[in-house]
């Protein structure tokens, strides 16, 4: 099966418990201000990859956590739910997703695919980023937002998730920075006015 990705790296350790593998998808309608990958909304934009092919991926980095954010995850759900399947019949994989939508706002849909996922899901952060509450705290981007264990597996670590400051990682690759987590409010502009 396909899935749209924007982005996808391995030793990633601001995203979720120890250090995990993280699945950023393409496409999200939401257009959040301030958002952290903005170049991620973009429907049309990103690679495609084989969701086979992205589990052996994950198999073989030997890491018992992956975490999944976006653009928005649950546009893809079909394809992600097929995707945690395959890596599951080999290894019990921890799984976190961050989504804009509220835990409640994909129940109520009723949308298969949607349950799929959730049946798949450790760990649920919800709620679309809203830059003025953002509280510079740790693995979310602001305070409506909720970290809902959906299993027992990070149950007492979803009680950390906003207690902490906001932790980010930073990669050199492609003549580029990259920049992974949840940054402090502002970063970015203070960024800009050191010329950086």
């Amino acid at each position: 099966m396909k899935i749209q990705l924007h982005a996808k790296r391995d030793g990633i350790t601001k995203l979720g418990s120890g250090t995990r593998f993280v699945v950023w998808t393409q496409g999200c309608p939401r257009s959040c201000p301030g958002c952290m990958t903005a170049a991620s909304q973009q429907m049309n934009g990103g690679f495609s990859a084989d969701t086979k092919q992205l589990a052996e991926e994950i198999l073989q980095s030997g890491r018992h956590g992956l975490t999944i954010s976006g653009g928005e995850p649950f546009l893809q759900a079909k394809a992600l739910a097929d995707l945690i399947q395959e890596v599951r019949k080999k290894t019990d994989l921890g799984v976190m997703i961050y989504t804009g939508f509220t835990l409640e706002e994909l129940q109520e849909a009723d949308n298969p695919d949607y349950n799929l996922l959730l049946e798949q899901c450790d760990l649920l952060v919800d709620g679309p980023y809203i830059d003025e509450l953002n509280d510079s705290k740790n693995l979310r981007g602001s305070s409506n937002q909720r970290a809902i264990p959906l299993t027992d597996r990070y149950a007492e670590y979803a009680k950390q998730i906003g207690t902490k400051p906001a932790e980010i990682e930073m990669f050199y690759e492609e003549e580029k920075i990259r920049i992974v987590g949840v940054p402090p409010k502002n970063m970015f502009k203070k960024v800009k006015q050191i010329g950086f």
